[in-house]
């Protein structure tokens, strides 16, 4: 098993605290301020939690603080283990956006617009409905979103209806509508290849007719 931080205790490099769901989390402020701005701020700027060295993040997972800390920082072995996947998507959007990180928000666009967009790439609906959420919140760009609601449109519309009937209207709404949008113009799609496919059919009877019309009626 790979060794991994957990971060709970000081040590030369990692001495800000962060204090989430009342438990401490030990960090370097210093590698945290050259990715982030928040981090620049919180732990450099004129603040008190700057000069008391200990932030406390509130309405925040310990769990999902540690999980993003695990992704952007080097393990005990030195290494950076960077792996996007569905599972982990939504949590390290949500702090990309929140604590302003770029590089990950860049990392992360990547990974819809590569791996994720593959048709061979499956997803569960629940777990896309999260990833949709969050990425708006995020301000992903519109041919990343474009990708994660086609992935939805691909879902019965009544399963959609179910998966957002619990979220804000402020979200529940555009999701629906995109996904009806998408289906619609999918729909739309087809039938212009059925009409394309039957208007050469016919044109390929009636270029055979002309030039033979025995074998047109025996084809």
């Amino acid at each position: 098993m790979k060794a991994e931080n957990d971060f709970s205790q000081r040590s030369p490099l990692r001495q800000f605290e962060l204090v989430v769901e009342k438990r401490s989390i030990f960090v370097n402020a210093h590698y945290l301020a050259e990715i982030s701005p928040y981090f620049e701020y919180l732990c450099f700027g004129d603040f008190r939690e700057a000069r008391e060295g200990r932030a406390e993040l509130e309405d925040e997972s310990y769990d999902e603080v540690i999980e993003l800390l695990r992704f952007i920082c080097p393990d005990p072995e030195y290494l950076l283990r960077r792996d996007v996947t569905e599972a982990n998507f939504a949590v390290l959007t949500h702090f990309s956006h929140l604590m302003q990180i770029p590089s990950l928000h860049r990392q992360l666009e990547a990974f819809i617009e590569g791996e994720f967009s593959s048709d061979d790439y499956e997803v569960k609906d629940t777990s896309l409905v999260d990833m949709i959420v969050e990425a708006k919140d995020a301000a992903f760009s519109d041919p990343v979103m474009e990708i994660l609601h086609k992935k939805l449109a691909k879902v019965e519309l009544e399963r959609v209806k179910e998966l957002v009937k619990k979220l804000p209207g402020s979200y529940a709404e555009p999701i629906l509508a995109e996904v009806q949008r998408l289906v619609q113009s999918l729909i739309s799609e087809c039938q212009r290849m059925w009409v394309d496919d039957i208007s050469s059919f016919q044109h390929r009877i009636s270029v055979n007719h002309t030039k033979n019309p025995v074998n047109c009626l025996t084809a």
